[in-house]
C-alpha cells in the first residue's frame, strides 16, 4: 500500500501518466485486493485499465493487462 501511494503521488505531482501511472493504480488495487476491500481494489483496477488505453508502447500495455488479469 504504501509503494502504491508513493508511486502514484509521484506519478501526480510529475505530470506522469502512460506506464508508470498505470502500474501505480495497479499496485494499488493489488495492495486493497491482499486487504479484502474489494470496492477499493475494483476501483483501482478499473482506473488501471483506463489508464492503459494511453500506452503507447504495444509491449508494454500487454504486460500491463496481463498483470491486470491476475487480479
Amino acid at each position: 500500500m504504501f509503494h502504491g501511494k508513493q508511486a502514484l503521488r509521484y506519478c501526480i505531482e510529475n505530470e506522469i501518466a502512460d506506464f508508470d501511472l498505470a502500474f501505480a493504480y495497479e499496485a494499488l488495487a493489488r495492495a486493497y485486493g491482499v486487504l479484502g476491500d474489494e470496492t477499493h481494489k475494483n476501483l483501482y483496477l478499473e482506473m488501471a485499465r483506463t489508464s492503459a488505453e494511453g500506452i503507447q508502447d504495444q509491449e508494454n500495455k500487454g504486460y500491463l493487462l496481463s498483470e491486470l488479469s491476475s487480479l
